[in-house]
């Protein structure tokens, strides 16, 4: 647990430490629970890189974290707006590690209310959620495609287009074979 503490106040930070950390967390029990406990801390600065580094490691494998579904969801729902970097790293974990249909369920409502959020990085994270979620869970489809239209069409700007693009292209692959 030490490690991952001391790992996460390091300076500089950036990309390339969030994705050595990630790497050297992979799925060892004790460095997620450290991982998870700095999320769920009074710094706010290493909240955002831990949540920088969970989102990391649920690129390559949701797995290791889905047994924190139900709290990270919470902590997601609980984050000041102000925290804007930490949730949009959050909203993507909280997408990929909802395995049940009631985790999946709350997890799109919550996309639904990032994705009118203030920052234009939340409300990116929110359609990429959204989408990841209706790749499981067939009842979110129509909502997933609508927002994808949303930010497409009503004016988003070149990155949540991207986002969306994204998406619509992963939700057409899906459906079409299904």
């Amino acid at each position: 647990m030490g490690t991952v503490r001391k790992l996460l106040r390091l300076r500089p930070w950036g990309v390339i430490q969030s994705r050595l950390l990630a790497r050297e967390i992979g799925d060892y029990k004790p460095s997620l629970r450290a991982l998870v406990h700095e999320l769920f801390g009074e710094d706010v600065a290493v909240r955002k890189r831990a949540a920088d580094v969970a989102r990391r490691i649920t690129e390559r494998d949701a797995a290791p974290l889905e047994r924190y579904a139900d709290e990270l969801a919470g902590l997601l729902e609980s984050l000041p707006i102000d925290e804007s970097q930490t949730r949009w790293h959050l909203a993507l974990v909280v997408a990929r590690v909802a395995m049940t249909r009631p985790q999946r369920l709350r997890a799109a409502r919550i996309m639904s209310l990032l994705a009118e959020d203030e920052s234009n990085a939340v409300r990116c994270s929110a359609v990429e959620g959204l989408a990841t979620l209706a790749l499981t869970e067939d009842s979110l489809r129509e909502e997933a495609e609508a927002l994808v239209e949303q930010f497409l069409w009503k004016g988003g700007t070149p990155a949540m287009q991207a986002r969306a693009r994204h998406a619509q292209k992963r939700l057409r692959k899906k459906y079409a074979e299904g």
